[in-house]
C-alpha cells in the first residue's frame, strides 16, 4: 500500500508537471499570431533579405491600398551608427496600363534610362541630389502592374554604382514576383 502511495504521488507531481508546461505552451501557441499579426509581411520581400540589402536589422512597415492585399507599400529601415538606409516598394494595380503608366514614368523625367529584363518598359530614374543622402529610384511595370523601387542612405560616402546596383536586384526580384 506505502509503494501504491509513493506511486500515485510522484504521477501526480509529474502530470501537475506537465500539465503546467502544456498551460505555458498553449498560452505562446496563442501569442504567436498576435505578435505575427502585429507586423504584416512585405508580399514581394522578406525582412531578411531586406536587412541583407541594407547591411543590417530592419524595421517593416506596410501600408495596403486595397481589400485584397495586391497593392501595398512596402519600407524597410535599416539604423547603422552613421547612416540610414531605406528600401521603398510600392505596388499599383492600373485599370488601362496605356493610359495610366505613362504618369509612373512621367515621375522619372527626361533623363530615365530605360533598362531590359526588369518586367516590362523599366526604367531607371535620377533623383534628385543633396549632399546627405544617395538614392536610386526603378520604376517598371508587369502586365496591368506598376510597380517603384527605391534605395535610399543618408551616407553621402555610400558608392551610388553599389546603391544603383542594389535597386536594380530588388526590381529584378519584384518584377519577377509579379510574373
Amino acid at each position: 500500500m506505502g509503494t501504491a502511495l509513493f506511486v500515485l504521488g510522484h504521477w501526480r507531481s509529474w502530470v501537475g508537471s506537465i500539465s503546467s508546461k502544456l498551460w505555458g505552451l498553449f498560452l505562446v501557441v496563442l501569442a504567436v499570431p498576435a505578435a505575427c499579426a502585429a507586423t504584416q509581411p512585405c508580399p514581394w520581400l522578406n525582412a531578411a533579405t531586406a536587412a541583407g540589402v541594407l547591411e543590417g536589422p530592419v524595421t517593416v512597415s506596410v501600408t495596403y491600398f486595397d481589400q485584397e492585399g495586391t497593392d501595398a507599400a512596402c519600407e524597410f529601415t535599416a539604423k547603422g551608427n552613421h547612416a540610414v538606409r531605406t528600401l521603398q516598394i510600392k505596388v499599383e494595380t492600373m485599370n488601362d496600363p496605356a493610359h495610366d503608366f505613362p504618369r509612373y514614368l512621367a515621375k522619372c523625367g527626361k533623363d530615365a534610362k530605360f533598362l531590359k529584363a526588369i518586367g516590362n518598359e523599366a526604367v531607371a530614374c535620377p533623383v534628385p541630389r543633396n549632399n546627405k543622402q544617395v538614392a536610386e529610384q526603378i520604376v517598371s511595370r508587369v502586365r496591368d502592374r506598376a510597380f517603384v523601387v527605391d534605395v535610399l542612405s543618408s551616407d553621402s560616402a555610400a558608392e551610388r554604382d553599389a546603391i544603383r546596383d542594389k535597386v536594380r536586384k530588388i526590381a529584378e526580384q519584384v518584377a519577377g514576383f509579379l510574373f
